[in-house]
């Protein structure tokens, strides 16, 4: 089994999906509404977003743009990036979270040489952690 994150947005999944890859990385491929049968549907929304996937070597970021007057805000849920080096942590929390609102400043906790948490400036709420060095887990046990 695998679990992949999904995300609805509100016609901007294609400019959150471009931003991502460029902090990500990963291989992005998009098919707008126009591309797919439902194209006649909604001819409004065919230059929106029907499926988004960015794909990194152990990971996958989905998402789409909703059709009109089906899109909810995000809540209750945090899309969350794990690390082994607080450096790399960093740099990625400091990308992602430009023009968003920081929650919770990236910084040690008792689980964690870095955490911290954000909703970027699509709407996306982020969790960025650092796992605890094995040596360090084993010494707290």
């Amino acid at each position: 089994m695998k679990l992949i994150t999904y995300l609805n947005f509100d016609g901007n999944c294609r400019e959150a999906f471009e931003f991502y890859k460029s902090v990500l990385g990963g291989e992005l491929i998009m098919m707008a509404y126009g591309d797919t049968p439902m194209a006649g549907d909604m001819p409004d929304h065919n230059d929106k977003i029907a499926h988004a996937c960015l794909m990194g070597d152990d990971w996958h970021l989905m998402a789409s743009d909703c059709p009109p007057g089906y899109f909810s805000p995000m809540q209750g849920m945090n899309a969350s990036l794990h690390f082994e080096e607080p450096d790399e942590a960093k740099k990625i929390f400091d990308a992602l979270s430009v023009g968003g609102t920081v929650t919770m400043p990236f910084e040690e906790t008792f689980w964690s040489p870095g955490y911290g948490i954000f909703v970027d400036r699509f709407g996306t709420p982020w969790m960025i952690n650092t796992e605890m060095p094995a040596d360090a887990q084993a010494g707290s046990a």
